[in-house]
């Protein structure tokens, strides 16, 4: 059964959900998982894609973006419809959830303490939940 793990972080700023989403890629990547990583836009796709490449000097977290070639890195950032044969770990970026969301072994979502973002989110958790999938929510908000 599929699951969802919302990661709920207690800071209104972007660059901390980015942050945040490079450690939680790098342990992804460490499990072994093929992960799909859906933004908005291509715009946003290339500051993920720039992202990753500079995290860590001692981190090597091998990607590509769906418009280069090689679509066999363990991390793939796209913005499209189309998600290829991904189907392990899908983290959404976008604002919505994509069509393809259903066909992933896990879903996750990084919320911060923004209104559209948490709105946004909120509608996700619902849908996710309307479609039978489990829900799991990490609350950080209250970690020391």
């Amino acid at each position: 059964m599929a699951k969802a793990d919302f990661y709920i972080l207690n800071t209104t700023d972007h660059h901390s959900r980015l942050n945040f989403l490079c450690r939680l890629v790098e342990k992804a990547v460490g499990l072994n998982h093929q992960i799909y990583i859906h933004t908005s836009s291509e715009q946003q796709a290339i500051e993920i894609d720039d992202l990753l490449w500079s995290y860590k000097l001692e981190s090597f977290l091998p990607h590509n973006r769906t418009t280069q070639t090689n679509l066999n890195a363990p991390i793939v950032i796209g913005f499209s419809d189309n998600c290829g044969d991904h189907q392990d770990l899908l983290i959404n970026l976008a604002r919505d959830l994509p069509s393809f969301y259903k066909k992933f072994e896990r879903i996750a979502e990084i919320v911060i303490q923004n209104d559209i973002i948490l709105k946004e989110l909120r509608a996700h958790y619902r849908q996710i939940q309307k479609d039978g999938i489990e829900a799991i929510i990490h609350d950080f908000r209250k970690a020391k």
